[in-house]
């Protein structure tokens, strides 16, 4: 069921000629002589912005979410023909082939799985094994290294897993972890200040990925993820099941996929980790851990018992490809070697559990609308009167879905020296559902893109919010991430909620819990996409803010991503 009311295909009409209308005010000397419109980021700015048309980016979603396309998995036969479809839009436009050998696709190999079988036993207090219930109490991730895990070892609790010298947290102080199990709460502590887990050091910590490589080389040979009350908001265990069947995938370098999907590892949903608490015979229980481990009131114990974890999974070589085209800069500048990366995930979820009869995750919002934003920005460039001062690049890429894969492979592979990369524009938020009055640009306060995302904002007449919920954990859920870990500058683009009404904020939520990785989220002909067009308006500005800036867009002496010592 879509969210009402819609604005109707009327208003998206109207909404170039309103911000022709705006731009030519914001594009008019002020009294102290300076210029904030689109203009004054680039000549022509306004007019190329302007041209991004509502229809255009419903069409782009129309084709990409239709059935034909099976929801775009990555290596299925759905997902490459929407990555032809891409190609041919960019080639289309003028754009030049960036991908392997002259081509617009680079491509990588993926080592896809699927849990076949899996059994959680806890050696109770009496010598008994007892069973925790599959899909239940506990989810089983295939470990792609071999296909089989088969561990048996003692349990210890170690709070969030977390280790941060300069927020003095250390949950594994003291451990010997050699051949342990370890229970890990999932996520990390959220804090207000700059000195105490601020929303996106909070993200990068409380990542999996993070936490794994952390214990790994402490020796663990299992994980047991433990659901907490904040992530099951996020992400419901009976979500993470509903998908378990499309399996897990891993990157493939070498023939070898990394070392972390050798550990056994199963997430327990908050029931299962109290039943194997109380197997156990602990008396703690996981919302009173969760409660302490935020207030730093309980360390880390060993269960005083051993589990037996074993997951046997199908495994399978999966092939896909990113999307690259390169928009060069102009003949003669100083930093024509330079690029400003555009990226949008282009791959969905595919054929899924069944849902009212559809099992086809089309992918609409997530994130059909993405790439649709980015090929209008690509064309809006085209419409410059001059080419930008920097080359610009937009890979579609793969497999973000299964980890942010498909732009990991880019940065590790990028068709141009590493060096050569100096900011990312990410598109991944979501169709926007009301028209706003503030963006968002998460990650651009960590660099000098703060700046251009304000310019970009301020010429379009809207505020620039911040976070709107650190606990998502979004800037390290979307293909940015791969960029800043690498300690490039990016930013996850957004509308923000500021200035919204009760209704628009209502309508917002209710369209995400029936979209967001849901068999619903198709596309809808009666829905207005001037928001979206607004929205691709804004990172065309913050990208070509970036690509015009004299100096070179680089991280603030305190981000979180400059290299620190023992990082």
């Amino acid at each position: 069921m879509s969210p009402e009311p819609h604005r109707g295909a009327s208003a998206g009409r109207v909404l170039p000629l309103l911000f022709l209308a705006a731009c030519a005010g914001a594009n008019a000397a002020s009294p102290s002589g300076g210029s904030k419109g689109p203009d004054a980021i680039a000549p022509g700015a306004a007019g190329a912005a302007a041209g991004i048309r509502p229809e255009a980016v419903s069409a782009h979603i129309r084709f990409l979410a239709d059935d034909l396309l099976e929801g775009r998995a990555a290596g299925e036969r759905g997902f490459d023909i929407a990555a032809a479809y891409v190609a041919s839009q960019l080639q289309g436009m003028g754009l030049e082939p960036a991908g392997d050998d002259g081509g617009w696709f680079q491509a990588f190999t993926l080592r896809g799985g699927r849990t076949r079988a899996a059994r959680l036993e806890v050696r109770a207090p009496g010598g008994e094994a007892i069973a925790l219930v599959r899909d239940r109490d506990f989810l089983a991730r295939p470990t792609l290294a071999e296909g089989l895990a088969d561990v048996t070892g003692p349990v210890v609790y170690v709070g969030h897993g977390i280790v941060a010298p300069e927020y003095t947290w250390d949950d594994l102080a003291g451990l010997d972890l050699r051949g342990k199990v370890v229970m890990v709460l999932s996520g990390a502590p959220l804090g207000t200040t700059r000195d105490f887990f601020p929303p996106i050091p909070s993200a990068v910590y409380g990542s999996p990925r993070t936490k794994l490589e952390r214990l790994l080389a402490r020796g663990v040979v299992g994980v047991l993820w433990v659901q907490t009350p904040v992530r099951e908001r996020v992400n419901p265990f009976a979500n993470q099941v509903s998908h378990a069947s499309q399996g897990a995938m891993a990157l493939v370098e070498n023939g070898l996929v990394p070392a972390r999907e050798s550990v056994a590892q199963a997430v327990l949903s908050m029931p299962g980790a109290d039943a194997l608490l109380a197997a156990a015979g602990r008396p703690e229980r996981v919302s009173t851990l969760f409660a302490a481990a935020e207030r730093r009131e309980h360390g880390p114990f060993a269960l005083g018992t051993e589990v037996h974890l074993r997951v046997e999974a199908e495994l399978r070589t999966v092939h896909t490809a990113n999307v690259v085209g390169l928009w060069r800069a102009a003949p003669g500048s100083p930093v024509a070697g330079e690029r400003v990366v555009f990226t949008a995930h282009l791959d969905h979820l595919g054929i899924g559990k069944p849902e009212n009869g559809d099992a086809i995750y089309n992918g609409a919002s997530d994130n059909a609308a993405g790439v649709a934003n980015v090929l209008e920005v690509a064309r809006a460039f085209t419409r410059l009167p001059q080419r930008p001062r920097r080359g610009v690049l937009f890979a579609l890429v793969s497999a973000e879905e299964e980890g942010l894969l498909g732009s990991e492979w880019f940065v590790a592979h990028p068709p141009v020296r590493r060096e050569a990369l100096v900011a990312d524009v990410n598109a991944d938020s979501g169709l926007p559902v009301f028209l706003p009055r503030e963006v968002g640009a998460l990650g651009a306060d960590e660099s000098t893109l703060g700046d251009d995302a304000r310019r970009a904002a301020a010429a379009l007449g809207l505020s620039l919010g911040g976070d709107p919920d650190p606990q998502q954990a979004f800037p390290v859920r979307s293909d940015q991430y791969s960029f800043l870990r690498a300690g490039i500058p990016g930013t996850a683009t957004r509308v923000g909620m500021g200035g919204a009404t009760e209704k628009e904020r209502a309508e917002a939520v209710a369209y995400r819990q029936a979209h967001y990785h849901r068999a619903a989220d198709h596309w809808e002909p009666g829905r207005d996409y001037g928001p979206a067009a607004l929205l691709a308006r804004f990172q065309l500005l913050l990208g070509l803010s970036a690509a015009e800036r004299p100096d070179r867009p680089r991280l603030l002496p305190d981000s979180f991503f400059l290299p620190r010592p023992g990082s």
